[in-house]
């Protein structure tokens, strides 16, 4: 590729990765529509690497999660801006790395990192929502600090360390099983950007309900996140319990 590469030549080079075809819907039908033009714009006109546009979509996270703070209309709206932000720069850095042929595992390994980064933050946030409003009820903290405890897998996690993460095993350490079919479908709700994704909807929502004066404090956000984060922890535990009997713990 030309020092100077044309917006087509990162297009193509940027998503000419097969793994990109078990992108979400969303992301194939907008976010990699407009990314090209984030990773062009840095490889054309700026030195900066793949890590820098991880660590702005990181940074564009964790801003957004501290946006939900105030629980104002005009802050829930700039927490949906910077989460979409986060989404796109997310994408691009991958891109920016094929272009510049330095795409790696620890690429990778960052990315996943951002991401649990994000996450985290984002759960934080909305668990100190939930207790504001309501109250401080003990349901409320139980829920936050119970997210926020449960917030990985930490079934998954923990099998890999059993198994040595994964020698002898195959890429996922003789787990793949036990994350596949209809339970992994269901589950990717949980996932980053799904959840990021369904959070921004909330935020939407409840930015509407408090312009129209129909709520005064961010009980959509608060609902949302009770439910969410009831759910996560349920399928956490599932899917520890799930690895005991779908996972070949002799090898």
């Amino acid at each position: 590729m030309a020092n100077r590469p044309t917006l087509a030549e990162v297009r193509d080079r940027g998503q000419n990765n097969p793994h990109l075809l078990a992108d979400p819907a969303y992301a194939r039908l907008v976010v990699r529509r407009v990314s090209p033009y984030v990773a062009w714009a840095v490889v054309r006109f700026t030195p900066l690497g793949a890590d820098v546009v991880t660590a702005g979509a990181i940074g564009s996270g964790i801003l957004a999660a501290l946006c939900l703070l105030p629980g104002t209309a005009a802050f829930e709206i700039g927490a949906v801006l910077l989460l979409q932000l986060a989404f796109l720069l997310d994408v691009a850095d991958g891109e920016v790395a094929r272009a510049r042929g330095t795409a790696s595992r620890r690429g990778t390994y960052l990315d996943l990192i951002g991401h649990m980064l994000q996450n985290t933050s984002l759960y934080a946030s909305a668990g100190v929502i939930l207790i504001r409003v309501s109250g401080g009820a003990w349901w409320a903290l139980a829920i936050a600090l119970l997210a926020m405890g449960f917030a990985h897998p930490f079934g998954y996690y923990a099998a890999l360390q059993v198994r040595g993460h994964g020698e002898g095993a195959g890429p996922h350490g003789g787990l793949r099983r036990s994350t596949s079919g209809g339970f992994r479908r269901v589950t990717f709700l949980w996932n980053y950007p799904a959840s990021m994704n369904l959070f921004c909807v909330a935020l939407l929502v409840d930015a509407a309900a408090q312009i129209s004066g129909a709520i005064q404090a961010p009980v959509v956000v608060a609902a949302f996140y009770a439910l969410f984060g009831s759910a996560l922890v349920i399928r956490h535990l599932l899917h520890a319990l799930r690895l005991l009997g779908h996972t070949d713990w002799t090898t």
